[in-house]
């Protein structure tokens, strides 16, 4: 594949990137799923693209869930998901690829369709670019 990155081992993930013409960045990781499918390994590639803290009564809106369930629907080779813990919500882009049939054209392609994805989304809700 036409990307370098580095294998976190402490998080058990591969690490990479993109850096776009308009200087801005996105951040993509690769991590294997911890269930095989008919035998075959299969990985997630995703990208976080926008944190939303949480606090009384606050936290991904039931209008912003929406929007991301119709923006699955607009979106190829990516799904947009919510990953929470106690303090946040982070929304990320994210889609599934058995190991196996994973050839190098593919993996770029991934690469640049959810960096794409995630950035736009970042650029357009949060305005920075912390990703």
């Amino acid at each position: 594949a036409g990307f370098e990155g580095d294998v976190n081992e402490e998080a058990m993930r591969f690490e990479t990137g993109v850096i776009f013409e308009d200087e801005r960045s996105q951040g993509l990781y690769v991590r294997v799923l911890p269930r095989r499918y008919n035998d075959c390994v299969a990985v997630t590639f995703f990208s976080p693209c926008l944190v939303v803290a949480k606090s009384f009564m606050r936290g991904i809106s039931k209008d912003t869930a929406l929007d991301l369930l119709r923006r699955n629907e607009d979106v190829a080779f990516a799904r947009f998901g919510i990953w929470s813990d106690e303090e946040r919500d982070i929304i990320v882009v994210s889609v599934d690829h058995l190991l196996e049939t994973l050839d190098p054209e593919d993996f770029d392609i991934l690469v640049w369709a959810l960096t794409l994805v995630a950035d736009g989304y970042e650029a357009e809700h949060g305005g920075g670019d912390e990703f």
